[in-house]
């Protein structure tokens, strides 16, 4: 899932590591929108090759099963249709030379599963509340008179929660993707001499740390390329810090570019423009409802942690350090701190927030702290605890002064918001109903039959206490909807203000209701129904959460009632009890660099608590022995894992032996699978922010209910609980697939047939972890360095010459036999005895990229990114300007193709846009072109509709990262690039230094 803001700071803080990719594309040759092919066996057109491709598939399945800026499939043919063109896209702008490796999660490990868990409840949750709200609208506005389509059939809405390890739709998943590399490496000369590796869901491990584990175990062997060029496709954000932990220097990240503020159709109508709470009904046929905005491609960025590893090596060089000096250990000690902020197993600190700089906080504690303690935080996934002490103790005595600094500067943006939005005093103007200044609607058509319904009036109608459907709608609503609802409302009419879609229609007594709290701080439903007294002013959305924050740790006191308020447990009365917390956390941290840098420690360990401890908890924490090389876990099996981490409305997806478990009041795991569930907004502003309170699973008692029905299970449903190895993939006319094809013959014949012996569904042996006995070293002579053991799949293989059957039937055409040379085998990686190390360094003669030009850091200089900047460079959005200069890298092979040469690079011509600064082109583009205006929204174009403009052609790539501050200083381009001076000018700077923008 990744660190929330990580990246957002990370790419402010250094703003040379994001590049936009190139991306050629085909022309379109027909309505459907198909484009002609191109030649992938030319070079990268990014300036840079890549030798292998990792694909964390659940951040492409997700998008591509359920998008939230298109409509979304219609059917489960059409998502795996959906993913394989992702891939080919993928697979074209990167165009991989040796392998292809895609990695979907599997079972991951208890520490996981909580957050697994808890966003499982909660979407299965906000499906069921949207569902609701959907079919009151509906209600209300069909009352209306007004139009809409039809209702969508309930067997059609897709269930996210279905992506997960052992369901049956992520069975015929990895079935598809096995039909699709077959196909690709029977049609696609770029994949001719490509060897593909599926680790599908049955394979335990997350996706992102399968991958990682490949790459460690492979540049331990003695073959591997210490050169190799590693490009990795994911959203997290921790796949920042674990691309940095493989000490890969040339490995780069490939992620979808975010953009805001993308139109999203309406639930109820389907049409674009509106919220389902604004909606007025379908448009009718002489309306002039304005169109759906055209489908857009997403757009990709390269993260280059090349560059990221040069910004480090400046930014944490410790002068006069008493030993030497060593870059991969500094980027080892970055990567652990960056823990405390934020990550997928433990909770963060209190007094850390990204947005507060709370790693530059951390890294001139680290900075003092290493010369005081003599060493480095870390060894290849160590921790020495001796040495984190000191720095947990140092953040310890400041924590107060952090916590008020945060409350200051809170209220000071609040003013300062609330100034802005003119509710202080500001007067505004209010247009008479009447007279020759009233408004007067422009381009919109009154309806026929006389079925519309204002929008405005259906809002306010619906604010209204008395309306029964609110009464209605309350009354069944739960703790996390009621909370949600409360924060987005405004303030009511007389005021200005929106009326609490919370407030007690008829409460019976009328008195407020009182505040009902959990044990552990979570807000009951009942709760969100308070009604404020006669003549109390309603709260707005700050004194709301103020109100629900019952911690105050601004307030003296703050350690006290955190601990009641959390835990509930009061400090004073259990002191050991604090202490045992953060040395649960303590754990928790060895673990989590562990996974990083060695792999999974314990699948079974995870951490016990919702909340972290204080940073002035932490006493005594190198006593602490995490104790994880004593004994070998084991993971779960998948259903095992559904079981764990589904909510019972899911129970679809479940074996039916096992599905009333979840419902049925005398199951002995009920307690496992509330209904309701407290949210808890610990102090912030919007609920997916929110800790959700739920009860941990006992793995003994889980494993034991299991095992009464297991034998209930069907042998298809066996099949999808066993553990499996990965797939490894080529095609047969090359040397590795001969030695391949050689391992299914007939052992007591000696012509060239070949033998499968099928097995029944359901009658494969367990995956162990390892290879068999009788699995086959990889001549790595035939594989370019790929080092492992392979063995036959003589449970799904396909081999040349068989006919292959579709993965999508009715949508996608069988392979035929004469057409199939692709074959398939079991792999597993080199295998190392329990308790190896793999050393967290460079490999012996590898060539480090040439070292480039860096932009200065943008990020802000205050708390939570307000006020203020460390340094005086622009006001505007640094990520704005670089998006414009690589979009036009974008373009190169548009403007290149089109005038059959490349532009001279010194040659400067005013009237042509390639030349303008970076404010003229934002200039330029903000204007509307002769289109907008001929079709302005006065004369019915909508206003919400923007037309793509087109970027001007860019530069060639002047280096291997396609970037243009990549070249060297003394390159004159570089100082044209940059329109910088030479020595001496007006700047009275000299020397290459980049120009800071004054607008």
């Amino acid at each position: 899932m990744g660190v929330p803001a990580f990246f957002r700071w990370l790419s402010q803080k250094y703003p040379s590591i994001v590049v936009h990719c190139v991306e050629k594309r085909g022309q379109v040759i027909d309505s459907d929108g198909t484009r002609a092919p191109i030649n992938l066996n030319e070079p990268n057109p990014n300036g840079e090759e890549f030798d292998n491709l990792y694909l964390d598939m659940n951040g492409i399945i997700h998008p591509c099963t359920h998008p939230e800026n298109k409509p979304a499939p219609k059917n489960e043919a059409e998502m795996f249709v959906a993913i394989f063109e992702y891939i080919d896209r993928l697979f074209a702008l990167i165009r991989p030379r040796r392998l292809l490796y895609m990695a979907i999660d599997g079972v991951a490990p208890r520490a996981k599963m909580n957050q697994q868990r808890s966003r499982r409840f909660r979407a299965a949750k906000e499906s069921h509340d949207k569902q609701l709200t959907i079919e009151r609208l509906r209600a209300e506005l069909l009352a209306k008179g007004a139009k809409l389509p039809p209702l969508k059939d309930t067997s059609e809405h897709f269930d996210s929660n279905c992506i997960t390890p052992g369901t049956p739709f992520m069975e015929r998943l990895a079935v598809a993707l096995q039909y699709y590399i077959y196909e690709r490496l029977n049609s696609n000369p770029a994949w001719r001499n490509i060897q593909v590796i599926l680790s599908d869901s049955n394979a335990p491990g997350e996706g992102e740390h399968k991958i990682m584990d490949f790459i460690r175990r492979q540049r331990q062997a003695p073959t591997h390329d210490p050169n190799t060029r590693h490009c990795l496709c994911g959203a997290d954000a921790d796949l920042i810090m674990l691309g940095l932990a493989t000490h890969e220097p040339h490995f780069t990240i490939i992620r979808e570019e975010f953009k805001p503020n993308q139109p999203k159709p309406c639930d109820l109508c389907g049409q674009y423009g509106h919220e389902m709470e604004d909606c007025v009904g379908a448009p009718s046929e002489n309306s002039d409802r304005p169109p759906p905005p055209p489908g857009t491609d997403v757009e990709f960025i390269f993260i280059k942690l090349a560059v990221l590893r040069q910004y480090l090596e400046d930014d944490l060089k410790i002068p006069n350090l008493p030993f030497q000096w060593d870059l991969e250990r500094v980027i080892d000690d970055w990567v652990f701190m960056c823990f405390f902020v934020g990550n997928d197993f433990l909770p963060h600190l209190p007094s850390l927030e990204i947005r507060e700089g709370a790693i530059d906080r951390l890294i001139t504690l680290y900075k003092s702290a290493v010369c005081d303690v003599g060493g480095w935080l870390t060894d290849s996934g160590r921790v020495h605890l001796d040495r984190v002490q000191l720095i947990l103790t140092e953040l310890g005595k400041v924590e107060d002064e952090i916590f008020k600094s945060r409350r200051s500067e809170e209220l000071a943006f609040r003013e300062r918001r609330k100034r802005h939005n003119g509710v202080s005093g500001r007067q505004s103007f209010s247009s008479p109903s009447s007279g020759i200044l009233a408004p007067t609607p422009i381009g919109n058509k009154p309806r026929p039959g006389d079925c519309s319904i204002a929008a405005k009036a259906l809002r306010d109608e619906r604010r209204q206490p008395n309306v029964n459907w609110v009464e209605q709608c309350l009354q069944n609503q739960e703790a996390a909807v009621s909370l949600r609802a409360m924060l987005k409302s405004s303030t009511n009419s007389n005021l200005g203000k929106r009326k609490l879609l919370t407030d007690d229609a008829d409460s019976g007594s009328g008195s407020p209701t009182p505040v009902k709290r959990g044990r552990l701080g979570g807000v009951d439903a009942s709760t969100l129904k308070e009604k404020p007294d006669e003549g109390e002013l309603p709260m707005d959305e700050d004194e709301k959460v103020d109100k629900f924050d019952e911690v105050r740790l601004w307030e003296d006191g703050w350690r006290s009632r955190y601990y009641q308020s959390k835990f509930g447990v009061d400090p004073q009365d259990a002191p050991d009890f604090c202490i045992r917390v953060a040395h649960e956390y303590v754990i928790g941290l060895c673990w989590v660099l562990a996974y990083y840098y060695q792999g999974c420690a314990s699948w079974d360990w995870y951490y016990p608590y919702h909340y972290a401890p204080f940073a002035s908890d932490f006493v005594d924490v190198a006593s602490v022995d995490p104790g994880f090389s004593n004994k070998r876990t084991k993971p779960f099996c998948p259903l095992e894992q559904l079981m764990g981490v589904f909510p019972a409305a899911s129970r679809s997806h479940i074996p039916p032996a096992w599905q009333d478990l979840m419902t049925d009041p005398d199951s002995p795991i009920i307690d496992f699978y509330p209904t309701d569930f407290k949210v808890d907004l610990n102090g912030k502003r919007y609920l997916w922010m929110g800790v959700a309170l739920l009860p941990f699973v006992d793995e003994v008692r889980l494993l034991k209910a299991l095992d009464s029905r297991r034998a209930q299970l069907t042998a298809d449903e066996r099949f999808r609980n066993l553990r499996r190895p990965v797939l490894y993939f080529v095609r047969s006319d090359t040397p590795m697939g001969r030695m391949l094809l050689s391992l299914y013959k007939s052992n007591d014949e000696e012509d060239d047939e070949v033998v499968v012996t099928k097995f029944a569904r359901g009658e494969c042996a367990d995956y162990t972890g390892s290879a068999p006995a009788n699995a086959t070293l990889i001549n790595s002579a035939l594989t370019e360095g790929i080092s492992g053991h392979v063995w036959p799949d003589y449970d799904n293989a396909c081999l040349p010459g068989c006919r292959m059957a579709s993965g999508v039937p009715g949508m996608l055409p069988d392979i035929p036999a004469v057409e199939q040379k692709a074959i398939s085998v079991f792999f597993e990686n080199p295998e190392y005895p329990f308790g190896h190390v793999f050393p967290a360094r460079l490999l012996d003669s590898v060539k480090l990229p040439t070292r480039c030009q860096l932009l200065p850091s943008t990020t802000r200089g205050r708390g939570r990114g307000r006020g203020g900047r460390n340094n005086s460079s622009s006001r505007f959005d640094s990520r704005e300007s670089e998006s414009f200069r690589g979009r036009e890298r974008c373009s190169v092979t548009n403007g290149w193709e089109s005038c059959a040469m490349t532009p001279a690079p010194l040659e400067r011509h005013f009237d042509h846009p390639h030349h303008q600064s970076v404010v003229e082109r934002m200039i330029r583009h903000a204007l509307p072109t002769r289109d907008q205006l001929r079709n302005n929204p006065r004369s019915g174009q909508p206003r919400h509709y923007q037309r793509p403009q087109p970027y001007p052609p860019a530069y060639p790539p002047p280096s291997a990262y396609g970037n243009p501050y990549a070249c060297l200083p003394g390159d004159p381009l570089w100082r044209h690039r940059n329109r910088l001076p030479f020595r001496g000018s007006h700047h009275g700077r000299g020397g290459w230094q980049p120009r800071r923008s004054s607008y």
